[in-house]
């Protein structure tokens, strides 16, 4: 997975499809999506400038569209919407790069209480 663009808790990032990362009918693994919200939604609590990015409360995937092996997979803005005292919450879009369809929409809430006591974050509560 490659970070191709990241501002303010959104990050933007590609992956391109191998046969890996495919169920037995030949489509992206759902494991895989799943892995990939939880993913971008931690480097969107990132890009708000935290180190530590807490840990998981709930995380919610829908699968709308198969992707294929080929395709390049891109969360497109996986964005931290609302990063408060004790939880973040994100959302991310995974989309296929060659044709804009939507593959997965994930929605990630994380404990981020003990995560804003880190010295490495940039961002002071």
């Amino acid at each position: 997975m490659t970070i191709t663009d990241a501002i303010d808790g959104k990050v933007t990032c590609e992956l391109p499809i191998e046969r890996i990362h495919l169920n037995r009918v030949g489509s992206v693994h759902g494991g895989l999506l799943s892995t990939l919200v939880d993913i971008g939604g931690s480097l969107a609590i990132c890009a708000k400038g935290m180190h530590a990015t807490g840990v998981s409360t709930d995380l919610n995937v829908s699968f709308l569209n198969a992707a294929k092996e080929g395709d390049v997979m891109s969360m497109q803005d996986a964005e931290c919407v609302k990063l408060g005292k004790t939880l973040a919450f994100t959302i991310i879009d995974i989309k296929s790069k060659g044709n804009n369809k939507l593959i997965a929409q994930g929605r990630h809430t994380k404990y981020v209480a003990l995560a804003h006591k880190d010295d490495k974050n940039i961002i002071k509560w």
